[in-house]
């Protein structure tokens, strides 16, 4: 089914998108315009690049989308655009990646798993895991 990452920042996340191309047959992906251009050359799937701030921007990219996943940097204060953009949305099924805790609005969306890790990149197998099943059954998992 088709997936949409939002917000890769590293290459930690340039491994989880070729995982995730490999794994998905229609991955999209939207990615900051702030961030250098050969990095984002080198990520699979159908690029968006816009203001990563502009809750409409992201919403507009995951048209057609069935899971989004979101990557909440721990400096970045996206958490209201990404609420925004999933509530003006037709996803289906969210993957919330942060090192913050989550709070209950963003607990209250359906079908949502929220990752809370410790360490970059320790996310990527229990991400894959999750971006294949058809109903997420725990909503908070943390990863030491």
């Amino acid at each position: 089914m088709p997936a949409i990452f939002i917000n890769p920042t590293n290459k930690e996340h340039e491994k989880l998108l070729q995982k995730l191309d490999v794994q998905n047959q229609d991955l999209r992906i939207f990615v900051s315009d702030k961030l250098p251009m050969d990095f984002i050359e080198k990520l699979p799937g159908k690029k968006a690049v816009g203001n990563i701030e502009d809750d409409s921007h992201i919403s507009t990219a995951s048209e057609g989308a069935y899971c989004g996943i979101y990557h909440e940097d721990i400096n970045s204060g996206l958490r209201k655009v990404f609420l925004d953009s999933i509530h003006n949305s037709s996803l289906q099924r969210i993957i919330w990646i942060s090192m913050k805790e989550p709070s209950e609005e963003i607990l209250s969306i359906e079908n949502l798993a929220y990752i809370n890790y410790v360490e970059e990149g320790n996310y990527i197998e229990k991400v894959l895991e999750l971006e294949e099943i058809k109903e997420i059954k725990d909503s908070i998992i943390y990863l030491k």
